[in-house]
């Protein structure tokens, strides 16, 4: 049987898997990516990706590629309530476009242009040079694979399903089968021991190998073969009952040259069908004529025993034609968060780590966010620029915050799973009117609460982290609805244009030290080098000469992890070995 070692094996190739893959690859850290799907998924999952995300993106260097998927440039990516989705429309959001959301990343990295529109955001809700998009993850997922392949270091094994897994002293060994075999990974007694070279292809070697890594991630979703080797139980919320979004659902995929002429109203993103009869989620996928309509099954219904074309038709509230792609059933109401999200040389992201019902869009954001902690900190344990105790600090600082987003999530289902209802809405004359505007002003609330959210997605700090320095004084308050840019250790790195240019882009790979006002003199310069040499650390200095940002970073020297969160703020000549000692996993205590 043959055998790959490698330094990082990571189970799972959604979006959470190919993005650590390429925090890896980027540093030129081996890694092997195993993935049962040979191809990237077909029908629709994820469609909203957070500002923060797409930061990631950005500091990658992909986020334009992502960007330009999804809807056309000038579509509006709004949110509209209605009775039926082709009767009367209770309530909008208005999401600027993508060509709108262009304008603003080109306003905010000083660039001259109009700002864009912000919808209802607001002008100052998001002070980020990415906002939110709205693209499925189907468009996604080849974007960040041909990414990951592009790493010599990165091997993605596309059709290969982990079978088991199991923790050594030294490392975790796991059995693969290619998706389809029907041999037995155990079945060999011969191990030859191959590099990467040998599986240089996409498909990888055929019958059973073995592989060996001095790590594994699972992110392999719910059913985590990782998560359950393990031992770790989800806690929280299962399945929560609702009028909508709670309990079994059944996605409709299908395509309509008729569907935007029948609704009769501006475009939307998604279209909520709110009534008493058929309630339902329309997206549009292409803003052309594919969709996804998500509707809720009775109590004791199975998908099979839907009639597509009656429920389709009831939500929408009229006769159309349709051509069905594809149907899929899933269950909403989970907000699920594991007890642990690592275990000696194995760790958890993604669904593996936490399940969420979709309300907010959170699920696959917090992903990506985990994956981003975890990849610089496997990177620097495995380069010997940190002591493995770096990695106790990823459950620290990415369950909280898990939680936090799974609770968010439960909120927004709750507000608009059990709404009230009445039967008054399609009444003629003044009662109906006055039903439906009462309704769409608790739909406007809702929408502003669940969709306006830069608080959610840029206020993630770690506060309560053993790598991030100490300050007194009061704890940010954590509001989804509103952020305020603060530079307290713990924090992600508040955006800010200096010279035309965007701050964080300017920010190295891994540790930079920004110096504001006045410049490092050459004997503090030697000592943030030679504190980096000592550890092996990779260290960028960047001089920053801005009074705004300056005053918005609230210090003279400032230490940016990988991650673009902060890990220590002060003054010039401080002690810069204590300081990378601490935001390395090397210091006891703060």
């Amino acid at each position: 049987m043959k055998t790959l070692q490698t330094d990082v094996a990571i189970i799972g190739g959604g979006p959470a898997g190919l993005m650590l893959a390429i925090e890896l690859g980027c540093r030129g850290i081996p890694c092997v990516l195993l993935e049962e799907d040979a191809d990237p998924p077909a029908f629709p999952k994820a469609n909203a990706t957070s500002s923060r995300t797409m930061e990631h993106y950005r500091r990658r260097g992909f986020a334009e590629a992502i960007r330009a998927l999804g809807l056309p440039p000038t579509y509006p990516q709004d949110v509209v309530y209605c009775t039926h989705l082709a009767s009367h429309e209770l309530a909008r959001f208005r999401i600027p476009s993508r060509a709108e959301a262009g304008e603003h990343a080109s306003a905010h990295a000083g660039h001259s242009g109009t700002d864009g529109d912000f919808g209802d955001y607001g002008h100052d809700a998001w002070p980020t040079p990415e906002l939110p998009h709205r693209a499925q993850q189907m468009y996604i997922e080849p974007v960040l694979r041909a990414r990951a392949a592009s790493y010599p270091s990165v091997r993605l094994r596309l059709g290969h399903r982990a079978m088991s897994v199991a923790q050594t002293l030294h490392g975790v060994t796991m059995s693969v089968m290619p998706t389809g075999d029907t041999g037995s990974p155990d079945g060999a007694d011969s191990v030859d021991s191959v590099d990467s070279s040998d599986l240089a292809d996409a498909s990888g070697p055929t019958g059973p190998w073995r592989l060996n890594a001095r790590y594994v991630v699972g992110c392999d979703g719910p059913r985590s073969l990782v998560r359950k080797s393990l031992g770790i139980r989800y806690s929280g919320q299962g399945s929560e009952q609702r009028d909508f979004f709670g309990g079994q659902m059944l996605s409709i995929y299908f395509r309509s040259r008729q569907l935007y002429a029948v609704l009769g109203k501006d475009p939307a993103w998604q279209y909520w069908a709110v009534n008493a009869q058929q309630r339902g989620l329309l997206i549009a996928i292409d803003g052309d004529a594919t969709f996804l309509l998500a509707v809720q099954l009775e109590a004791g219904q199975q998908a099979s025993d839907v009639d597509v074309a009656a429920v389709t038709r009831a939500a929408v509230g009229a006769d159309f034609d349709f051509a069905l792609i594809d149907r899929m059933p899933w269950i909403a109401g989970y907000t699920l968060v594991a007890d642990r999200m690592a275990s000696g040389r194995m760790f958890l992201a993604g669904d593996a780590a936490h399940l969420f019902t979709p309300t907010g869009g959170m699920g696959y954001n917090t992903s990506i966010d985990d994956v981003v902690n975890l990849g610089w900190k496997l990177a620097a344990v495995i380069r010997d620029a940190a002591p493995a105790a770096l990695l106790d600090s990823y459950d620290r600082e990415r369950r909280p915050v898990a939680l936090r987003n799974t609770a968010f999530a439960r909120r927004m289902a709750d507000s608009i799973g059990n709404i009230c209802i009445g039967r008054e809405l399609d009444a003629p004359g003044e009662t109906g009117a006055r039903a439906r505007a009462a309704l769409g002003e608790v739909l406007a609330g809702h929408a502003a609460s669940e969709f306006n959210i830069p608080g959610l997605q840029l206020g993630v700090r770690y506060l309560d982290s053993p790598i991030v320095a100490a300050e007194a004084g009061p704890v940010p308050q954590d509001d989804p609805n509103r952020y305020v840019p603060l530079a307290v250790p713990g924090s992600r790195a508040p955006h800010a244009v200096v010279d035309g240019k965007v701050l964080f882009d300017q920010f190295g790979r891994d540790f930079t030290l920004v110096a504001f006002g006045q410049d490092l003199d050459t004997a503090e310069r030697a000592c943030w080098r030679d504190a980096a040499a000592t550890f092996g650390i990779t260290l960028d200095l960047l001089h920053v000469n801005d009074t705004a940002a300056h005053a918005l970073y609230g210090a003279d020297r400032v230490l940016i992890r990988p991650d673009h969160h902060i890990a220590w703020r002060g003054n010039a000549h401080a002690d810069a070995l204590a300081w990378l000692a601490l935001a390395t996993g090397r210091a006891a205590d703060r």
